[in-house]
């Protein structure tokens, strides 16, 4: 590693400076990478907080005994309690029940229901025709 710097620097028309600010672009190229890399997983973390707290409470249920982890999992059932009030867990239990019955489905079912699909596609597709053929018939 050292015998490719010194090589590195023997290119370089100001040696040890040149190295020296490579480095540190590269270097502030990581960090930026990092700080956006912490920014997607703090609002992932922030979007699960709030849109699968029945998750959050599993999960916190299988934490260990002591005063800490007590009140964690008592935070986690009164944040789910209230997200159930407010009903802001419905839509991602609606979008769970959706997947687990596409889950269930057999391939033959999945076919059957993809063939409707292109039915109703090329049906909306004849109807849009008929309307631009008479507006300019």
């Amino acid at each position: 590693m050292l015998d490719l710097i010194r090589e590195i620097e023997m290119e370089l028309e100001d040696g040890w400076e040149a190295a020296s600010r490579v480095e540190l672009q590269t270097a502030e190229h990581t960090r930026r990478a990092v700080a956006r890399f912490a920014r997607a997983l703090w609002i992932t973390a922030a979007l699960l907080l709030v849109l699968n707290s029945a998750r959050l409470v599993t999960w916190t249920n299988g934490f260990g005994v002591g005063p800490v982890q007590d009140t964690v999992v008592a935070l986690s059932a009164a944040w789910n309690e209230q997200m159930g009030r407010a009903g802001l867990g419905d839509p991602s239990e609606a979008a769970r029940e959706k997947l687990d019955t596409w889950r269930m489905m057999r391939w033959s079912d999945v076919e059957i229901r993809l063939d409707d699909e292109r039915q109703r596609a090329r049906e909306g597709a004849r109807l849009l025709r008929g309307m631009l053929g008479e507006e300019t018939g």
